[in-house]
């Protein structure tokens, strides 16, 4: 089975849960629902002992020696679907609920480190009808904190949280998930249980809303709906002068081996979708996608580069429709921009394929944000040719540079 060992850890207390919810409920209070709960009621904390279980630092590390974020990817979306089901126990009828997006996810440090134990923890922060945002941590546990693997390995922790002199302090990694509330019978959006607020859950309510407006706002301002700016049209421009000069049939001047047409980064994969892959409602794991296109990202983004790479960013995936069990997954990738400072954009398009009927459509987009490692001279430029892909470059332009603020 491809799923990690925490991610089948999440589905087996998700499956207890929702037993045990049903099982236990009570006819007479079928007309009292749940319909409003705390931000603490949905805290939920796992863990990847790396450092005292080298048989799970085994099975997330790459051949460089590194943590493989494909994987962590996979238990961040399992854990966030933990997380939500949670936060829905008790509503009205049982709900079903999916990642609808993720809207940013930053490594906040070089590396996941592989010498220590890590927390993930998280829990819902803003409520809208019938979606939530849940905000997920990685911290560091300390080697002297006390906490041995069997407690990790039990519930101890898995509704509390651990002291904070246990930790280091350090946010490694940061995450929003969008997760979506749907009518199981319908397929519709289904009201969410709403947030009651304390004084010191106001803070992260508002960042959540700014959050969803401002992801408004940047889809209305999206290249697919409005023109480029000024200064993005003269980029634009720029950019058509510099790529003229070394076009067929007679070019002005060699291109420089560091310059790299766009469409030559990239690369594409199919994928066949199996049983195994499937979440607790019958379709594709959203977390075995991630992974699939990290992986297909990162290789592209170090074949560009030719070097070695560091994940810094992820930035609004939308799932935008399931995947179905036995679908062909069609993932392409290329890298649409990079900097001189060797931070490199790169955008997955995931394709479902009819094998049957013949057509395809789009299932999900994934942009991800690398930074080479190790010193060099010169890095390589990505270089559009086209109208389309001067747009894929400002959009990776774009995303890189609002990545800076939004990330906080």
């Amino acid at each position: 089975m491809s799923d990690t060992l925490l991610t089948n850890k999440l589905w087996v207390h998700r499956f207890n849960q929702r037993l045990a919810q049903l099982t236990k409920r009570d006819p007479s209070n079928a007309t009292k629902p749940v319909t409003e709960k705390y931000m603490q009621d949905s805290f939920v904390q796992v863990f990847l002992a790396f450092r005292t279980d080298t048989h799970l630092r085994d099975e997330y590390s790459s051949h460089f020696g590194k943590i493989r974020v494909g994987k962590v990817l996979e238990d961040l979306d399992a854990l966030a679907g933990y997380i939500s089901y949670v936060h829905c126990a008790g509503a009205e009828k049982d709900l079903a609920l999916v990642t609808a997006s993720v809207d940013r996810m930053d490594l906040l440090t070089n590396e996941i480190p592989t010498d220590r134990d890590i927390s993930l923890s998280g829990h819902v922060t803003y409520v809208g009808k019938s979606s939530m945002e849940v905000t997920i941590k990685l911290v560091a546990i300390l080697p002297d904190s006390g906490i041995s693997k069997e407690d990790m390995e039990s519930i101890k922790y898995l509704r509390t949280p651990l002291p904070a002199t246990s930790l280091t302090g350090e946010l490694i990694l940061s995450a929003k998930f969008i997760m979506v509330s749907l009518d199981p019978d319908s397929g519709r959006a289904s009201p969410a249980p709403q947030l009651i607020l304390t004084e010191a859950d106001k803070h992260l309510f508002e960042q959540g809303a700014q959050h969803k407006s401002r992801k408004q706002a940047s889809l209305q301002q999206s290249l697919q709906h409005t023109p480029p700016t000024p200064s993005e049209l003269a980029l634009v421009h720029a950019l058509y002068i510099e790529s003229q000069q070394y076009l067929e049939p007679s070019p002005s001047k060699l291109k420089p081996a560091h310059v790299i047409w766009m469409k030559e980064t990239r690369f594409q994969n199919l994928v066949l979708t199996f049983p195994q892959d499937r979440n607790l409602h019958n379709k594709i794991f959203g977390g075995h996608l991630m992974r699939l296109a990290f992986e297909l990202g990162y290789a592209v983004g170090a074949l560009f580069s030719k070097r070695p790479l560091q994940f810094l960013a992820l930035d609004d995936i939308t799932f935008r429709k399931p995947v179905e069990i036995g679908a062909v997954l069609d993932l392409s990738a290329q890298a649409v921009y990079a900097t001189a400072e060797g931070k490199v954009v790169v955008k997955v398009s995931a394709h479902v394929v009819r094998i049957v009927e013949e057509g395809r459509f789009l299932s999900n987009e994934f942009w991800f944000t690398f930074q080479t490692v190790g010193p060099s001279d010169t890095m390589n430029r990505v270089l559009p040719k086209s109208y389309d892909e001067c747009m894929l470059y400002l959009e990776g332009k774009r995303r890189l540079e609002g990545g800076k603020t939004s990330a906080n």
